[in-house]
């Protein structure tokens, strides 16, 4: 999951759907006001529900709902309230979300996704620090200790299920696992980070992934079994795959730290092989080797 599921975020579009259920017409600049947020940031909620397939209609740089374009509506509902229940969010959205749904049929969607659950205030305080570029003062435990630090927070990171917080120590680039976190403060202090570095965050696919390191290319076989699912969900946002006339193909991906692909490398075997770098072989080899001997 990624930053637009933030909890703030969720709140706010939820609210403004609310309202315009209700027959109000609002300007990206009664956004603005309301919720205390840029014009731009405004400009984009909008854009958010109109791709989410609400029919806006603005005039006088006013918006007003009109109707629902098509049944999509409904499963974008289905789909954030499976989301919500698994993130253990129910009493702080669910209400919200049961009186803006059209229809009262049984759900048809199952998600099961095992999210842990976090407070939601944590992430209030800390999404306030990304949007207004504050740096932050924590506590963090660490092993059996607690340890103070000061952190540019960049983006909140959802990996396998867990929370995490991606933020720069002294230019040091680091992943925090959220409900380590013991205590939180919002300086005033600001901080400024390159535009192209919070580009490269949305690279991640998991706590490995590290943006100020240099990218490794990396080519894979996969077989006709690997090709179909990996076709329809990828290693990673970089993946490109080229297919052969027998079906199989040749996957291509950036990564940053073998440990962002082993773990999945090993979970395709015998379907997927790396090609190259060599080195990237080697180790899954030797890892093959490792497991037949220990259990030998």
């Amino acid at each position: 999951m990624t930053a637009k599921q933030y909890t703030t975020t969720l709140n706010v579009l939820l609210n403004i759907i609310k309202r315009l259920y209700q027959g109000e017409k609002l300007s990206t600049q009664n956004i603005a006001d309301n919720y205390e947020v840029s014009l731009r940031t405004a400009q984009r909620y909008i854009k958010y529900l109109q791709t989410a397939g609400f029919n806006l209609k603005k005039q006088n740089n006013f918006y007003t709902l009109e109707t629902i374009v098509d049944e999509n509506q409904e499963v974008l509902f289905e789909s954030i309230e499976s989301i919500i229940k698994n993130a253990g969010l129910e009493n702080d959205i669910m209400p919200s979300l049961k009186k803006l749904k059209m229809m009262n049929k049984e759900s048809v969607f199952y998600s099961k996704i095992d999210i842990e659950k976090v407070d939601v205030s944590i992430f209030t305080q800390i999404e306030s620090a990304i949007r207004n570029k504050n740096k932050i003062k924590i506590q963090y435990k660490m092993d059996n200790s607690i340890v103070p630090l000061i952190v540019k927070p960049l983006k909140i990171s959802n990996f396998e299920g867990y929370w995490y917080l991606n933020i720069l120590e002294e230019e040091k680039y680091k992943t925090l696992h959220i409900k380590s976190i013991q205590s939180i403060e919002v300086l005033k202090q600001k901080f400024r980070v390159k535009e192209n570095l919070l580009k490269n965050l949305d690279k991640a696919v998991n706590i490995w992934f590290d943006p100020t390191k240099e990218i490794i290319q990396v080519e894979l076989f996969a077989d006709e079994f690997a090709t179909k699912y990996l076709e329809r969900l990828p290693l990673s946002s970089t993946q490109h795959i080229i297919k052969n006339n027998d079906n199989t193909s040749t996957i291509y991906i950036e990564i940053t730290d073998k440990m962002e692909i082993l773990r999945k490398l090993l979970m395709w075997i015998p379907n997927l092989v790396v090609i190259e770098p060599k080195w990237l072989k080697e180790e899954v080899d030797k890892m093959i080797d490792k497991y037949i001997e220990r259990f030998r």
